[in-house]
C-alpha cells in the first residue's frame, strides 16, 4: 500500500502589528494540517528591530509542512466529544479522555473548518494569504494540487489542479 506525500507551503503575508497577540490566540484554537509525516507549522514571524533606524519590518505569516492544509478548529471538535461522554467518568479521568477522543477526532474532521479558518483569519491580514499543497502516491498520476487564497476582506479563492 503506497502512502500519499504531501507538501504545504505559503506566501509570507504581513500581518497587523497592532494584533500579534490576539492572532496567536486565534491559532492556538486550530489544528492547521496533518498528514502521514508531519502536522504542518503556521508562525508568526515577529522581525527584530533595526539598532540603527530604531525600525522594523512588519510581521508576517509562514506556514510549511509534509502534511495536507486541511484546518480543524479544536472547540468545535471537543463539543463533539462532550456530547458523546460518558457521565460516569470521574473529573480527572473526563479530562483525560476528552482531550484523548478530541486528538483522535480532529483526523475525522481534517478540512471541514478550511474557510471558517481563512474567513476568521482575514482581518489579521495586510494582504492576501496563499497557501498551497501538492502531492503524491508512488509518482503516479493523479497528482494532487490545490491552492487557498484569502484576502484582508475575507473574499476566498480555492483552486484544484488535477
Amino acid at each position: 500500500m503506497a502512502t500519499l506525500q504531501l507538501s504545504t507551503a505559503s506566501n509570507a503575508p504581513t500581518i497587523d502589528p497592532t494584533q500579534v497577540d490576539e492572532l496567536r490566540e486565534f491559532l492556538d484554537e486550530w489544528l492547521i494540517g496533518t498528514g502521514s509525516f508531519d502536522d504542518i507549522t503556521l508562525k508568526i514571524a515577529v522581525p527584530e528591530r533595526d539598532p540603527d533606524t530604531g525600525e522594523a519590518d512588519p510581521p508576517h505569516l509562514t506556514l510549511y509542512g509534509y502534511a495536507s492544509f486541511s484546518p480543524t478548529h479544536r472547540p468545535t471538535v471537543r463539543e463533539a466529544v462532550l456530547e458523546g461522554l460518558d457521565d460516569n467518568l470521574d473529573e480527572d479521568e473526563r479530562e483525560v479522555v476528552i482531550n484523548d477522543e478530541t486528538e483522535e477526532l480532529l483526523w475525522d474532521y481534517a478540512g471541514e473548518h478550511t474557510e471558517d479558518f481563512l474567513r476568521e483569519l482575514s482581518p489579521f491580514l495586510t494582504e492576501p494569504f496563499v497557501i498551497q499543497t501538492v502531492g503524491y502516491e508512488k509518482c503516479r498520476f493523479p497528482h494532487v494540487g490545490y491552492q487557498y487564497r484569502v484576502d484582508p476582506d475575507g473574499e476566498i479563492d480555492h483552486i484544484q489542479l488535477g
